[in-house]
């Protein structure tokens, strides 16, 4: 296991993939780990209750939580889908399978919570199962009556929300490893040029993916800190929809469409942050609506307003998005009347030359993937000044067969008729089930009272 460890540390970026699962756990109110295929951690644990503490401080305890863990993994490996099950101590648990190159190389668990429906069961339960372990039975039992019992519904969602936090490591992962193969490939043939082209492109592509994810995330777990519930559950909710959408399309060609009701669930959420200070407009000329960009290309351009424009200052905001034709050229525009830039950094944007720091990494990987996809075809105009603002506007020569019809009105005036880009078609994510397991394999040296999983009830 030593050569897959290494690969694992590798391939995933573990600082980003810590600052992931506290902002996880701490969003959902559950615990979180990442584990390779043993069952051995390999990020710091988030969220631990005492309970679990406990039992993990017998070298029984931890033992059998380690075998837990690696079973549950292999188990959400063999269903190819995040699994949920009662765990060895008692609790409710969850794994999502990592899966790099083919490689089943760990998977990351969340849980250590009961349900709400059936509280003082699992009490008893866990209290039959882990007190033969000699742990002192009356603060034992008082840690157990601690946990926070958790409706079963919130903690589907956080299974759901599990199971994207793995596919973006796994996301990333494989980007890494494509990069790194093709880049050694590329030095000794220089015939795979364009496909190492392709690999860096696909790693830039990624990379929104974490910024995105983390950024939001991080919302998500302050929201949490502030109150109770119901924001919370509404933020949850709307950003689960983002994510799935970042998740599936990353490698295809959207519907403006599409794109821009993403852009508004994205607002919808910071809006929910900011209350009265922020306000937004997204206008799509339905003319448009149909023509098919790159995913996730205006995501980063409206954050950029959201962190630098509104952010930093305590009057309302106004961020504007649209999306038109005119003269045979797509504009995409996103503006804001907030902090805005100096003549220097317009510059340094317009001419391509980014600093190098993670404030301009959205914004350099939307040029460089326009620019790969639509190369002489992609302009990009910056309009900014101090205290009033910042306009992006990115155009691109429409094709003949992209660009929209003009068509006579009634009153001689011409309008744009609808475009007529190819639709894709989106498979839907299978909404995510508790499902018990069927029967746990044997032969495998475990030897326990109790099974180290079993079917919830």
């Amino acid at each position: 296991m030593d050569d897959l460890t290494t690969r694992i540390e590798d391939l995933v970026d573990l600082s980003l993939l810590q600052r992931l699962q506290d902002t996880f756990a701490q969003a959902m109110g559950v615990a979180a780990v990442a584990v390779n295929r043993d069952g051995i951690p390999i990020t710091e644990t988030s969220n631990f209750c005492d309970v679990c503490q406990m039992i993990r401080s017998t070298k029984e305890g931890l033992e059998r939580c380690q075998k837990c863990d690696a079973e549950g993994g292999r188990i959400a490996l063999e269903r190819g889908k995040p699994y949920a099950y009662k765990c060895a101590g008692g609790l409710l648990d969850a794994a999502a399978p990592i899966i790099i190159d083919g490689q089943y190389v760990g998977c990351i668990l969340c849980g250590q919570t009961v349900p709400d429906d059936a509280h003082e069961t699992f009490v008893q339960d866990i209290l039959a199962r882990n007190l033969p372990l000699g742990l002192p039975a009356e603060e034992f039992e008082e840690a157990v009556r601690k946990i926070r019992p958790l409706p079963r519904d919130r903690f589907q969602a956080a299974v759901e929300m599990l199971s994207l936090t793995a596919n973006h490591i796994i996301e990333n992962g494989a980007a890494n490893l494509a990069q790194a193969q093709l880049l050694r490939e590329a030095q000794e043939r220089a015939a795979l040029q364009a496909a190492l082209q392709e690999t860096q492109l696909r790693a830039l592509k990624a990379q929104i993916n974490p910024h995105f994810l983390f950024n939001s995330l991080t919302l998500l777990g302050y929201t949490a800190m502030e109150e109770d519930a119901l924001r919370t559950e509404e933020i949850a909710y709307t950003l689960s929809d983002l994510l799935r959408y970042s998740l599936r399309n990353m490698a295809t060609s959207v519907e403006l469409s599409e794109e821009m009701e993403m852009i508004g669930q994205f607002m919808a959420i910071q809006k929910i942050r900011f209350s009265d200070r922020l306000e937004s407009e997204i206008v799509l000329d339905p003319a448009v609506a149909k023509f098919e960009i790159p995913c996730m290309i205006l995501q980063p351009l409206v954050e950029n307003a959201v962190i630098h424009g509104a952010e930093p200052l305590v009057r309302p905001v106004k961020i504007t998005v649209k999306a038109y034709a005119e003269n045979g050229r797509l504009f995409l525009e996103v503006a804001d009347n907030g902090c805005g830039m100096s003549p220097e950094v317009v510059a340094l944007i317009e001419s391509g030359k980014f600093d190098g720091n993670s404030q301009s990494i959205g914004l350099q990987n939307v040029f460089y993937r326009l620019q790969n996809e639509y190369q002489s075809r992609f302009k990009v105009s910056v309009q900014s000044a101090p205290d009033e603002g910042t306009r992006i506007l990115l155009s691109l020569i429409m094709q003949p067969d992209e660009a929209p019809a003009v068509e006579a009105t009634l009153d001689g005036k011409p309008h744009l008729s609808a475009g007529l880009g190819n639709q894709i078609s989106l498979q839907s994510i299978e909404t995510l089930s508790v499902v018990p397991v069927a029967q746990v394999s044997e032969g495998r040296g475990y030897s326990y009272e109790q099974p180290l999983l079993t079917p919830l009830q």
